[in-house]
């Protein structure tokens, strides 16, 4: 019993004697709990939009293609439903049975006209036929006939060119000249009018006219 008493007596002492109990941990080092290992950040996920554009195409050609494939599944199903015949239990086929309709008459399995699904809004005949686009497109070489009928072909051409527009700068011109002599006439018939003189200025006028005529008379005599 004395040297267990002993022993815990030792560890009182020692347990007092350490005063690192008591103090509150320096911020300069921070206590670090061994066999924990640090793990890296986790990355951001990345955002919504930037999802969609690493998956591949925009938006709208997406929606495009999306669109193209339902037309397509369309046209397919449409195309399977007109190759099949129209069943006896269709409202359809009833009523025209009623109306008189018999299909085993003759005539009655004539193939209808057949239907064309057209996409595009251009009008018929507009945009050639999709057997006859892919077909290749060769152009015959040329005679010299018509090499030389093509030629002359042009030549023509130019020169009626040449003439319309020498016609076309005469006309031009022509206007040109009127328009200029028109305002030439409206400024002389708009001319200032000297105003008549004074009746002794004219008088005197007279005379001195009178006398200049006189002495041309007598000089022409001597």
């Amino acid at each position: 019993m004395e040297p267990n008493a002993a022993v815990e007596a030792d560890a009182e002492d020692d347990y007092m004697g350490d005063l690192s109990h008591f103090l509150p941990p320096s911020p300069s080092s921070p206590t670090r709990s061994l066999g924990v290992r640090k793990q890296p950040p986790k990355p951001a996920p990345p955002a919504r939009g930037q999802a969609k554009r690493a998956k591949g195409l925009p938006w709208k050609e997406r929606r495009r293609k999306e669109r193209e494939r339902i037309q397509r599944e369309e046209d397919a199903r449409t195309l399977a439903g007109m190759a099949e015949a129209i069943p006896e239990s269709n409202v359809g086929f009833k009523m025209l049975k009623q109306m008189g309709y018999d299909p085993a008459a003759r005539g009655a399995g004539t193939e209808p006209v057949g239907i064309e699904i057209r996409r595009s809004r251009a009008g018929l005949g507009a945009e050639p036929d999709a057997s006859v686009a892919l077909l290749p497109q060769l152009s015959e070489p040329k005679t010299r006939e018509e090499e030389e009928r093509d030629r002359k072909r042009e030549e023509e051409m130019v020169a009626e060119l040449r003439s319309r527009k020498s016609t076309q700068w005469k006309g031009r011109r022509l206007v040109w000249d009127y328009r200029k002599a028109e305002a030439a006439l409206a400024q002389l018939e708009n001319r200032e009018v000297e105003p008549p003189a004074p009746d002794g200025e004219e008088e005197e006028k007279g005379e001195d006219e009178e006398e200049e005529v006189i002495t041309e008379e007598v000089a022409v005599f001597h």
